[in-house]
């Protein structure tokens, strides 16, 4: 699969507390396809986000790529203010609640 093939398979994963996939809220920064790994920057509003919500986040990614017979590596850093409070207006219009 072509790095876009596999990027528009990711736009389809949904952040587990707002209704908005991971890359409308910015999250997915990059994918690169090396073989049958995937390396994926994901950045975060804040890197101390509670430990479960990031293992959520890295379990929905993962299991897409599974199923796509890709292995994941994950790389994480933070927002750069800008993309955090892009990341809270859509999440103050479209939180769902907490997990």
């Amino acid at each position: 699969m072509t790095r876009e093939e596999i990027l528009a398979e990711l736009e389809k994963v949904e952040h587990p507390e707002i209704a908005a996939s991971l890359v409308e809220l910015g999250m997915i920064q990059d994918i690169a396809v090396e073989g049958d790994t995937v390396r994926v920057a994901m950045a975060l509003p804040t890197l101390g986000i509670p430990e479960i919500v990031r293992n959520m986040l890295v379990q929905s990614v993962q299991q897409v790529l599974e199923s796509l017979n890709y292995r994941m590596e994950v790389e994480f850093f933070e927002m750069t203010e800008v993309a955090k409070q892009r990341f809270f207006v859509i999440a103050q219009a479209r939180w769902k609640g907490s997990i």
